[in-house]
């Protein structure tokens, strides 16, 4: 009889405890992937109760755990691997909210025949042209004593102009460097490029039926405020076409193209328009 009584308690104590997890993961917006992997973690924690009640980790903690042991573990392994191993290098450069241009560096490697991306870097650069993108890579290369003329077998970015040109451009500079270099523009970024092209065309169409100028919608930016007004008259100037348009799209079951017909359709949002 009691030993019953133990295994409810036991019982109703888990269901507690899985209860309580769900709740930490909804609580704190955490991925419902990680549930997963969280049991595994509590159950691998080897400490005894007495020792449990004296851990400590607050976010400042935590983040530099982070920083300054497994970043920097990892990084220090990830360098000496490319000293005498093969790898290819992807890179991007974007711009963030501060207006601080980066060029991120991700570096493809083989080991025990499994084919792994893994993040390298986050440079600083001083602007995105071929010159700066290439200095900062090199220099950073050199830094670490990584023999990249001789372990650098490929390398992959976006179709523009400073990575992608024919001539000075990041892939030609690498590439005098290193003769057998094989470079791939992003294929993603290409068929983006391409979906884009055609979606103008298909605009234009429009256009040229409600007999508007056939002009480009201009994008915001939020460092330019002034560039606010040029873009609201730039999409009143399309009001008609535009809404034409996303009434077809979202015929065609294309994705976001409902959200946007049902705005461009609500008289308040060109109301709102016209009051900017």
């Amino acid at each position: 009889m009691l030993s019953m009584i133990n295994q409810k308690a036991v019982i109703k104590n888990i269901k507690e405890t899985e209860i309580r997890i769900a709740s930490f993961v909804v609580e704190h917006n955490i991925p419902i992937n990680v549930s997963d992997h969280l049991v595994n973690l509590i159950n691998s924690i080897k400490l005894e109760p007495k020792h449990l009640a004296k851990l400590t980790y607050d976010r400042t903690k935590c983040t530099s755990i982070i920083n300054n042991v497994i970043a920097a573990t990892r990084f220090e392994y990830l360098k000496n691997y490319l000293k005498t191993n093969k790898f290819s290098l992807l890179v991007d450069e974007s711009t963030d909210t501060s207006s601080v241009k980066n060029l991120a560096m991700v570096v493809r490697t083989c080991q025990n025949f499994e084919v792994s991306d893994q993040f390298l870097t986050l440079l600083l650069v001083a602007n995105a042209t071929a010159d700066s993108m290439y200095k900062a890579i090199t220099d950073f290369f050199n830094s670490y004593d990584i023999p990249y003329t001789i372990n650098l077998i490929g390398f992959a970015a976006d179709g523009a102009n400073a990575m992608m040109g024919k001539s000075h451009s990041l892939q030609s500079f690498l590439k005098n460097d290193i003769q057998e270099l094989f470079v791939m523009k992003c294929v993603c970024h290409s068929l983006a490029l391409c979906a884009d092209y055609k979606r103008q065309y298909e605009f234009k169409e429009f256009q040229h039926f409600f007999e508007v100028n056939p002009h480009k919608l201009l994008q915001l930016s939020c460092t330019r405020w002034l560039s606010l007004l040029m873009v609201v008259k730039r999409v009143l100037e399309q009001y008609a076409p535009l809404k034409s348009y996303f009434t077809l799209q979202m015929a065609d079951g294309i994705n976001n193209s409902l959200t946007i017909s049902e705005s461009l359709n609500n008289p308040v949002y060109k109301m709102y328009l016209e009051l900017l």
